[in-house]
């Protein structure tokens, strides 16, 4: 018997883009199916072909090319008509957002969830978009921007229940009128033999889509700086700005010991995670809890990270270390790479603390009863 329908609502899932957010809905989902809830998931996916059921999930898809002032308005009425869920979900900062939390039924629970810290700012990503757009474009995608993110913050606002990835950004979202709930992200409790060992020649591993405010070229310096080292520098991560297929390229020709692994498939990931040495990540302070830092823990992988620090987990409680800038970045990584029982020891707590704190089982969990206290109403 099913405990209820919850539908997920957000722009994309995991077979058109593999972000943060489509991975966390996507083990969010999975897992209240697998607790017998009658899970929906409803996202832009124009490729032939797609599944209608997935992992006990049932997909719905909406074309790619909605009117921009309306972002598939009807089309999400037309599936949450059909579907008449009990809890609407959403995740991310966009007009999806605003749709999710309008058409919900009266009767349904409706969660929103902020998956970056620039969330529930309007003008949130206009001053970057100003450092990497022209003019004509800015012309164009600036109103469109604006737009979209007053109408999520209205959405946001209208949640039922909000949900924050970490405390500082609690505090964030606090500042400019959105009181949250924090609610960590969420990954399936991994098996103890897949624990990393810190034997042999070691890998270092970036992953994350490969765009401007990842600065994924940063990493390719890291790879230049240590060539001395006996190791490997390895990107995985799809492409969204027309110059770094070049720049990859480049790199893999110049530097033997960097590899660009391409666009690698959410169920293949967590081998690349598993076999990694060091996870860096050298992302501008955009991120919120980066999925990343989590599934490198999970294997006993340290995290050396350029700025992100998310409540401060990576240097208190000693998960691997924050740096500020190329030359701290390329030291910490060198005396990880030099020291493997320094790597076991941070990895043996990463594994443990991330059991605790983001636990997939636990999360839902707590999810399940804010939404019996809701209903309770």
């Amino acid at each position: 018997m099913s405990k209820g329908r919850i539908l997920f609502v957000t722009r994309y899932h995991f077979l058109r883009f593999t972000g943060g957010a489509e991975l966390q809905c996507w083990m969010l989902a999975t897992e209240f199916a697998r607790r017998g809830w009658d899970v929906h998931y409803v996202s832009e996916n124009s490729k032939p072909g797609m599944p209608e059921q997935l992992d006990g999930v049932t997909l719905h898809y909406l074309p790619e090319v909605g009117y921009w002032k309306e972002g598939n308005r009807e089309g999400i009425a037309a599936v949450i008509s059909q579907v008449n869920p009990d809890v609407v979900y959403n995740r991310v900062f966009n007009l999806y957002t605003w749709q999710a939390m309008s058409l919900a039924p009266k009767h349904a629970v409706t969660i929103w969830a902020a998956a970056s810290d620039a969330d529930a700012a309007v003008l949130g990503f206009v001053k970057e978009m100003f450092r990497s757009k022209t003019i004509p474009q800015l012309l164009v995608l600036a109103p469109r921007l604006i737009h979209a993110r007053y109408f999520a913050r209205k959405g946001a606002l209208a949640a039922q229940i909000r949900l924050a990835q970490h405390f500082e950004q609690q505090q964030h979202l606090k500042k400019v009128g959105i009181e949250t709930i924090v609610l960590r992200n969420s990954f399936p409790p991994t098996d103890a033999d897949a624990l990393q060992k810190h034997e042999g020649r070691p890998s270092v591993f970036w992953a994350g889509s490969v765009k401007r405010w990842k600065q994924p070229e940063l990493f390719i310096e890291l790879a230049r700086r240590c060539q001395d080292v006996d190791c490997e520098f390895v990107i995985a991560g799809e492409v969204f700005k027309k110059e770094y297929p070049v720049l990859l390229e480049q790199a893999a020709a110049e530097l033997k010991n960097f590899r660009y692994a391409g666009h690698v498939p959410l169920q293949e990931i967590d081998r690349y995670f598993a076999a990694s040495h060091v996870h860096v990540k050298t992302s501008q302070p955009l991120e919120g809890f980066p999925n990343t830092f989590v599934q490198a823990w999970q294997y006993g992988v340290p995290v050396v990270s350029l700025n992100v620090d998310p409540d401060g987990l990576l240097s208190r409680e000693r998960l691997g270390a924050v740096v500020r800038s190329m030359d701290e970045l390329e030291a910490k990584v060198r005396e990880l790479l030099a020291n493997p029982q320094l790597r076991r020891e941070i990895g043996a707590r990463a594994r443990e603390f991330t059991l605790k704190e983001f636990n997939l089982h636990k999360n839902v969990d707590r999810l399940e009863e804010l939404i019996r206290e809701r209903h309770s109403r």
